[in-house]
């Protein structure tokens, strides 16, 4: 029969008890806790980046024909990367003067961040105005007429996005309002994670940045329901068949025309315009003009006489030729 323990011998064991519990308190109470976000656990998958960047190009051609149609210049955007930052990075990025406008999704009650490079920003207002592009603009910010003009190119940028992920997510964006970088924290928490899509624009001989920062309610909306299809081998005749087709549609008819870019004439110019009258057009005489293939501006080019027929003289070749030429 085991013996049993006396009253001392209890509270010995009591008392050491009491000692060994206070000491995992004090190592306890002497670690830092902190709280946890779980909108900064979820790193996005290659697949995730795969269905994003499919998208994003996408976008991008479709910029390079509407807003170069809009411009009547050449326009090259190109997709350049895709990263995961928080809202704090991607702000600590930039530096005023910036641009920075809030595209809202009223559907998902969410916003989105677009950064134009300013510079960019005066490219595109010259070209508006009637410039050439090319100037360099003193570093200033923008006025409010200018930024009152410079919406409609980002109502274009909506439009494209639109477009560009209605095969994956129907939903409405719009321009909201321009913000300065200071006030993105009232929009979204500085730790938020941003699906940051960065672009780079060729216009007028200059290259400039674009950036799309998206939301996680937006980003996993956009990859929810998309997946890539993984690469297949070609089959070995396929080389073949694509030169066949490239030498049938070498002897295809495309329709072409030099066009002139549109100028105002007021109706009395008209009234009084008679055979061997001159109509002087808003266009310098050394400015090379579009050459329309099958109803694309694919270059510009200046028009020039052979023999007894006119021909164009092929300046510059415009983005969707170039396309074409990679693929």
């Amino acid at each position: 029969m085991a013996e049993t323990p006396s009253q001392e011998q209890i509270t010995a064991l009591l008392e050491e008890a009491r000692r060994s519990a206070s000491a995992v308190q004090l190592k306890d109470k002497a670690q830092t806790a902190s709280a946890f976000d779980l909108r900064q656990s979820k790193q996005m998958s290659e697949s995730e980046v795969r269905s994003i960047s499919v998208l994003q190009e996408g976008f991008a051609r479709q910029v390079n024909d509407s807003l170069g149609s809009y411009l009547r210049t050449g326009v090259e955007m190109k997709l350049a990367s895709v990263d995961q930052k928080t809202l704090s990075t991607f702000t600590q990025e930039f530096q005023e003067p910036a641009y920075l406008a809030v595209l809202q999704f009223p559907s998902l009650s969410s916003h989105a961040l677009l950064q134009v490079d300013v510079p960019l920003v005066f490219q595109i207002l010259d070209l508006m105005m009637g410039g050439d592009g090319k100037q360099q603009m003193e570093a200033r910010d923008l006025t409010e007429i200018e930024e009152e003009i410079f919406q409609s190119v980002v109502r274009i940028l909506c439009d494209e996005l639109r477009s560009a992920w209605k095969t994956t997510l129907e939903t409405e964006l719009r321009f909201e309002r321009r913000i300065r970088l200071a006030q993105c924290i009232s929009l979204m928490s500085a730790s938020e994670k941003l699906v940051v899509t960065t672009f780079e624009v060729g216009l007028a001989e200059n290259q400039g940045k674009l950036t799309l920062a998206l939301p996680a309610a937006v980003s996993t909306a956009l990859t929810r329901d998309l997946k890539v299809e993984p690469l297949r081998a070609e089959p070995a005749n396929s080389q073949q068949n694509r030169a066949r087709l490239r030498e049938i549609l070498a002897d295809c008819a495309f329709d072409a025309e030099l066009m002139l870019p549109p100028s105002s004439v007021s109706v009395r110019d008209i009234f009084g315009l008679k055979p061997g009258s001159i109509v002087v057009l808003n266009v310098r005489a050394t400015d090379p003009i579009q050459l329309n293939v099958a109803g694309k501006s694919m270059f510009l080019a200046a028009p020039v006489g052979c023999g007894s027929q006119r021909g164009a003289q092929i300046e510059r070749i415009l983005s969707i030729a170039q396309d074409k030429e990679r693929s």
